[in-house]
């Protein structure tokens, strides 16, 4: 598959930031960003499998998580299209011991490069947004994941109720450029994206039905944070 424009220009985007992700989406989810990891990996983790992937990986805070679950005798496989993102997952990992339980793969999530059928799950950690097709992405994960094996999207989404987007689309439209523009030039044009992404984010329903498109068809939908991220995963027929 060749790149877009919207994959060159994720890409571009977070080379220049990896260093900093980890620790700036800690503080500016007000460290709920470790919550809604975790229940990602729950939701992994009753799939029972020993080799797992995750899809635009990051800085492989998905992965580490992933490879702690499931031990030694398994595999976690990260998938990104950013090269300095998966190098400092590299890093970052074979610094926590996890080396050998995590292998890093460069790739676009809409052309994983895998056979049919391999994963016991699979996940994508909010990025589904990111991707230029959703539904190719979803129809990837779903292709390489065993049957009855778990398809998980982690992504931004809208929050339920009226004083949450009061206070909260101000945050991420206002607040995230500020913050943006102390830390640096890169920072500041990943913020400018970053908000209105999530604003045209899709609806934890509307990533149900894409799922139930693609074979994923007991998918559901859970809201974390009131809404502010939805959880969405079921099993591949």
């Amino acid at each position: 598959m060749t790149e877009d424009k919207k994959a060159l220009f994720v890409r571009r985007l977070f080379s220049r930031v990896p260093a900093e992700y980890d620790w700036l989406l800690d503080i500016l989810s007000l460290r709920q960003d470790r919550h809604w990891r975790d229940r990602l990996v729950q939701a992994a983790d009753s799939s029972n499998g020993n080799l797992v992937l995750d899809v635009a990986t990051g800085t492989g805070l998905v992965a580490s998580r992933l490879a702690k679950k499931i031990g030694t005798n398994g595999l976690v496989v990260g998938v990104d299209l950013t090269l300095p993102m998966l190098q400092t997952a590299k890093a970052t990992l074979s610094t926590k011991g996890q080396g050998r339980s995590t292998d890093w793969v460069l790739a676009r999530a809409e052309n994983l490069p895998f056979k049919d059928e391999v994963f016991e799950a699979s996940t994508i950690s909010l990025a589904l947004r990111n991707v230029s097709d959703a539904q190719k992405t979803i129809s990837e994960m779903s292709r390489v994941t065993v049957s009855k094996g778990l398809v998980a999207s982690l992504d931004f989404a809208r929050p339920l109720h009226n004083i949450q987007r009061f206070l909260y689309y101000p945050y991420i439209l206002a607040f995230f450029p500020l913050i943006g523009r102390l830390v640096s030039k890169a920072w500041y044009d990943t913020f400018r994206y970053l908000g209105p992404s999530i604003l045209r984010a899709r609806t934890g329903r509307q990533v149900v039905n894409i799922m139930k498109q693609e074979g994923v068809l007991d998918a559901r939908s859970v809201p974390l944070t009131g809404g502010i991220v939805c959880l969405v995963y079921g099993r591949k027929r």
